[in-house]
């Protein structure tokens, strides 16, 4: 006779614990809020020296001017804010279509120092996690608007909220991402969401990348084809070596603003530029400053450019199979019965979260590469970004439904052709 009693089966799922980072000996031990305060400081600090010398350099060597010394830190403050996508305005022009390929340099400054705030305060669970991110975030766009304060003249001059609210965006984001990258799983953030909105995250992040691939691609191309006319222009602009050095490096921080620019265009809704516009319909670019990456705007309508929509729609399409499925087969004996089990609805929840993130995605990056570029028919330039979100809602989301249903059904209507009844005579 066995005694042994029977085990039980466990309930729920294995409870996972938030990784502690690996302690360092030469990094002292603060409280989480301790350790973001002196984070958050020395991020700004040394983002700052880092764009003071930038701002020097261009000011000795390339600028000739006869700034004073204050004048060229004010400046660096202001140029430090311009890495965050801050807003700034010279005398009444205001320039909101920033170099946003410059913002690696605060991203990476803040990731380290959120690395060591973390090894510093060894947070133990998700909640000391999030409080030193939050902590260096508010504390971080605290010093950026005291920067904005301090920097700010009435010839040049970025606005107190909006270095606030630019700073607080970037600095927890990049922050989040560091203390995901803490976890013991990547899933560990996801676990509490509904699993339907978790499977379309992947999908959504993908296609993304496709299509700011797709406009890298076409931006690459359009440099190629006209580089004449861009080194044209630089060379007007910035005749000498030093000055022609600063305005290529310019160039390298707009080709993010530009490869969006292009995606916009594949999409369908084009680029606004002051009095012209620039689709794939419509070619009209108007009177537009003069800068090197501008040249590479297309001057009249291409016979190819209507078929870059095929784009997005193989994006769709891939959107289609990179969305988690259940097994199907056609079943039902009548065509009403079978077109009932053509879709489920587990499926269509999760495309449109997939869809509804990508749109999102499209929106940040299109609201990031388009505003103010001066006064006039320069007060709004680059993509739209509603225009932009609803155009990846339309194409995409409808060329991944249609790819979903359309085989479905045709599968269903042979099913039924297949096994009707045999009429009797």
């Amino acid at each position: 006779m066995n005694n042994e009693l029977p085990r039980k089966r466990p309930m729920g799922g294995p409870k996972r614990q938030w990784r502690r980072p690996v302690p360092e000996d030469h990094i002292n031990h603060y409280p989480p809020l301790i350790a973001g305060a002196i984070a958050s400081s020395a991020a700004a600090v040394i983002g700052y020296i880092f764009t003071l010398g930038f701002i020097m350099a261009a000011w000795l060597f390339a600028a000739h001017g006869s700034e004073s010394t204050l004048q060229v830190l004010r400046a660096a403050g202001i140029a430090w804010q311009v890495l965050h996508l801050v807003p700034i305005v010279i005398g009444t022009t205001t320039i909101g279509v920033l170099p946003w390929g410059f913002l690696v340099i605060p991203v990476l400054i803040l990731w380290k120092a959120t690395n060591w705030a973390l090894k510093s305060s060894q947070p133990k669970t998700a909640v000391e996690f999030f409080r030193v991110a939050v902590s260096i975030s508010f504390i971080y766009s605290v010093c950026a608007g005291l920067v904005s304060l301090i920097s700010s003249t009435n010839d040049l001059y970025t606005g107190f909220l909006s270095s606030l609210l630019h700073t607080l965006l970037v600095a927890f984001a990049v922050t989040l991402a560091c203390v995901i990258s803490y976890a013991p799983s990547r899933t560990i953030l996801t676990d509490a969401l509904p699993r339907l909105f978790v499977d379309g995250m992947k999908p959504a992040v993908i296609s993304f990348g496709l299509l700011f691939a797709a406009g890298s691609f076409l931006t690459s191309a359009s440099l190629i084809f006209n580089w004449q006319q861009v080194r044209a222009v630089t060379t007007l602009m910035a005749p000498g070596f030093i000055d022609g050095f600063f305005m290529t490096l310019l160039g390298v921080g707009y080709l993010p603003t530009a490869n969006v620019w292009a995606m916009s265009y594949v999409m369908g809704p084009g680029i606004t530029l002051g009095g012209g516009v620039v689709t794939a319909e419509n070619a009209s670019p108007g009177a537009i400053p003069a800068f090197p990456l501008l040249s590479i705007l297309p001057s009249e309508t291409s016979a190819l450019a209507a078929y870059l929509i095929l784009i997005p729609i193989l994006v769709g399409v891939a959107i289609h199979f990179l969305l988690p499925k259940e097994r199907w087969s056609a079943q039902g004996d009548s065509v009403a019965v079978a077109l009932s089990f053509v879709i489920r609805w587990r499926e269509i929840v999760t495309l449109v979260s997939a869809i509804g993130l990508l749109s999102v995605f499209v929106w940040i990056a299109s609201s990031a590469s388009s505003g103010p570029l001066g006064t006039g028919y320069l007060k709004f330039i680059g993509p739209m970004p509603t225009q932009v979100a609803i155009a990846a809602i339309t194409v995409c989301g409808l060329s991944a439904l249609l790819t979903l249903v359309i085989p479905r059904t045709v599968m269903s209507l042979l099913h039924c052709w297949s096994n009707r009844e045999v009429i009797p005579k």
